[in-house]
């Protein structure tokens, strides 16, 4: 498959970045992520932890990729033009509302968090099917990469905040002086 890289003359380096090397540092890096998420090996501040979570995502990601980097890479080239596209106009919006009015975003916590990310991806698909024709019902090989692609990235999230969701919080210790001994030296 021919790659289309303006940014390198040679070709078969363009193939080996897209077969190779991107599908690697993919397939590594949500390995690695998922193995120090789901604390099989002990907590993400330990050293060895992070260093076998490492290797197994190093090996596994090499894999990976001898079994299916060129369709990875033919699937990354495919999607990036358009993922691209779609990302800046997610990141647009938001960067727009959160202009408009700095703190909106943050008062949405759970579910409502998710109806206002499936809204402004919604108006960002609205805004790439060409708003003055009307909505694009027909799914093209991009929105079907968008949608699978968040949609793993939804499992994760799902997955990292299910494992991740029972932290001990110290209690809180009251702003004031807490013995009444204090209280008494403070006022003399």
């Amino acid at each position: 498959m021919v790659y289309a890289c303006a940014f390198i003359a040679d070709q078969s380096v363009c193939s080996l970045l897209y077969e190779v090397v991107f599908p690697w540092i993919f397939c590594f890096a949500v390995i690695f992520g998922l193995l120090l998420k789901s604390k099989i090996f002990g907590k993400e501040d330990n050293k060895t932890a992070r260093g076998v979570s490492a290797i197994i995502g190093l090996v596994a990601g090499y894999l990976i990729v001898i079994g299916f980097g060129s369709t990875i890479g033919a699937f990354l080239a495919g999607v990036t033009a358009g993922t691209v596209m779609f990302a800046t106009v997610i990141i647009g919006i938001v960067l727009l509302i959160t202009i408009i009015n700095p703190g909106i975003l943050s008062k949405y916590k759970g579910k409502e968090a998710w109806v206002v990310i499936g809204g402004i991806i919604l108006i960002a698909w609205f805004v790439l099917s060409g708003a003055t024709i009307g909505f694009g019902y027909q799914l093209t090989q991009d929105l079907i990469a968008l949608i699978i692609i968040l949609g793993v990235i939804g499992a994760v999230a799902w997955f990292v905040n299910a494992t991740g969701s029972k932290k001990d919080n110290p209690p809180s210790q009251p702003s004031g002086p807490s013995q009444p001994s204090e209280q008494k030296k403070k006022s003399e």
